[in-house]
């Protein structure tokens, strides 16, 4: 039976979201020939992509093969499953340890990035070049890990900060390529439901619109792009593995996917974890999507202790690691001894006039404090000015008070950094191990042992920062095949049900393998998920239960 006037609006493909995935998934079905629908739950197109710099980790890619380095695939292959799932990992096993699924979402997207891209530079939706950042996971003293990230190139006279985000050109030249061959693109349209036929495949989905509800079908296929749960309270305080304060997710990050999947009886994976970060907390609980984090913290006299005033992490580890420290449980006093750090530094950090994207919230020199930093003539007046910020967010920190020795400890933390500043080796926590530590370092202070570290000055003023744990996003969901498609429980497709991006379990299980970590699989799989979809055979649109088509 043919599809009929029940429907509102028939299309091959409906992509849901706007996102990097969403907008691969878009322009590549709709260059394939397929009729194509985006619609985004969102007022403006992008998602959380649109907030990024677009930045792209794809280990085999055209940037690397034109410049000669050529992306070794057993390598490649360790180093995903190493990084991504440790505890399973078993270097000469043939799936590394992995079960199949996994393991050959890891292989497909090694395999087929390459294509991916350069067929969308074939479709002149953008030019890519190199981005010289090592992988996050590549030792101080290994070869340089380098080549495997990637940005679309800026148009000429793009001003940061003015025009618009590297994310957003990224996903706006997509989108264009998939209007190009005749997509639609709605935004405000929000999906609710899933509509299925007799056999249990995916035949379209009921659409808010306003007050009004749309029932758009698809004949080849759904693909969600629709960004993770971040946003979610009752989903993040379900599933995540410890207590967040917000992130850079936009506020449509509520999940939609999760809630529709499991009605269809969908496989959930890699729940617990997100693309983390660190916020300021005292900002945070006032506006939970925020991209203010703090990302690579800033300056070399500067630490992190906790409530006890101790050092609890390498303050310069990626944003992605150090940030679940957080999470770390005290079983004898039954708590989370981490769950706030003091970003402590001197006025040395302030005074440094190095123009950073990291600095935030470290004003440049003569511009204002941000309201989240506190500021005192010494460190015993320092713990004195937290408190009363402390009792006003322990709504949020189950009344988190600072331990009655915070100041005293905090001094001689302070001075055990120093010592190890000297030395310019870190023993305690490694500060400065890593090659993407150095890289954001930047050069030492002259003289100094160390680019990562210095001591702090023995006179005030100190500031301090209130950090807690913040998300990009998260990275759990429906479990997807190598096509990108969600199985069941039994690890059989869901016919004509596709995702990709932060919507689904992440392949990158724990992992984040380098910068552009996000972005580059999710465009990777909105591909592949948007190939498979648009060769399917068209189904008819009969809904299950029913004679309407």
């Amino acid at each position: 039976m043919s599809w009929s006037e029940y429907w509102d609006e028939v299309v091959d493909v409906l992509v849901v979201g706007s996102g990097a995935a969403a907008s691969a998934a878009a322009a590549w079905a709709a260059a394939d020939g397929a009729s194509v629908l985006v619609v985004e739950k969102g007022d403006f197109t992008g998602g959380t992509t649109g907030k990024s710099g677009g930045v792209m980790w794809v280990p085999d890619n055209p940037v690397g093969r034109r410049s000669g380095l050529l992306a070794d695939r057993a390598e490649a292959m360790r180093y995903m499953a190493r990084t991504g799932h440790p505890t399973r990992y078993v270097p000469d096993h043939p799936t590394l340890g992995l079960d199949d699924l996994t393991f050959r979402s890891l292989e497909v997207f090694f395999d087929q990035g390459h294509d991916v891209l350069a067929r969308f530079e074939a479709l002149e939706a953008f030019t890519l070049e190199a981005v010289d950042y090592p992988d996050y996971y590549a030792a101080a003293d290994a070869e340089p890990a380098t080549g495997h990230v990637i940005q679309a190139t800026f148009p000429a006279g793009w001003r940061k900060g003015i025009d618009p985000t590297g994310g957003q050109l990224l996903t706006d030249a997509l989108l264009r390529v998939a209007t190009d061959h005749g997509a639609l693109v709605r935004v405000g349209h929000e999906v609710a439901e899933l509509v299925v036929d007799a056999d249990g495949e995916v035949i379209g989905a009921e659409v808010r619109v306003g007050r009004r509800t749309e029932l758009i079908g698809a004949r080849k296929g759904v693909i969600f792009g629709s960004g993770g749960f971040l946003h979610d309270r009752d989903l993040v305080r379900t599933h995540l593995r410890g207590p967040v304060f917000g992130g850079g997710a936009v506020d449509t990050a509520t999940g939609d996917l999760v809630r529709i999947a499991a009605r269809q009886g969908a496989r959930f994976g890699n729940m617990t974890h997100a693309w983390w970060d660190q916020v300021a907390v005292e900002h945070a609980v006032t506006v939970p999507s925020t991209l203010r984090d703090v990302y690579s913290p800033f300056g070399d006299s500067m630490l992190m202790v906790n409530k006890y005033g101790r050092r609890a992490v390498n303050e310069k580890a990626v944003y992605n690691e150090r940030s679940q420290v957080h999470f770390t449980w005290d079983p004898s006093r039954w708590e989370y001894p981490n769950l706030l750090l003091f970003m402590v530094f001197d006025q040395a950090v302030v005074d440094d006039p190095t123009p950073s994207r990291f600095r935030w919230p470290v004003p440049l020199p003569g511009d204002p404090f941000p309201p989240c930093v506190v500021s005192a003539p010494t460190l015993e007046l320092l713990a004195e000015a937290l408190r009363p910020r402390i009792d006003a967010l322990a709504a949020h920190t189950g009344g988190l008070q600072l331990d009655p020795g915070f100041a005293d400890e905090l001094a001689r933390s302070i001075e055990r950094f120093g010592d190890l500043a000297d030395s310019g080796v870190d023993t305690d926590f490694r500060r400065g191990a890593s090659q993407i530590e150095r890289t954001w370092a930047g050069p030492p202070r002259p003289g100094a042992a160390s680019a990562v570290m210095h001591r702090l000055s023995d006179t005030g003023p100190y500031h301090c920062v209130i950090l807690g744990a913040g998300a990009l996003d998260t990275k759990g969901g429906p479990v997807t095949d190598e096509h990108a498609r969600i199985v069941r429980f039994d690890g059989t497709p869901i016919g004509g049900l596709y995702g990709a991006g932060n919507c689904v379990a992440s392949p990158a299980g724990q992992a984040y393998w380098g910068p552009g970590g996000t972005i580059g699989p999710a465009v990777v799989f909105g591909a592949i998920a948007a190939a498979h979809a648009a060769a399917r055979p068209a189904r008819s649109g009969v809904i299950a239960g029913t004679s309407a088509g």
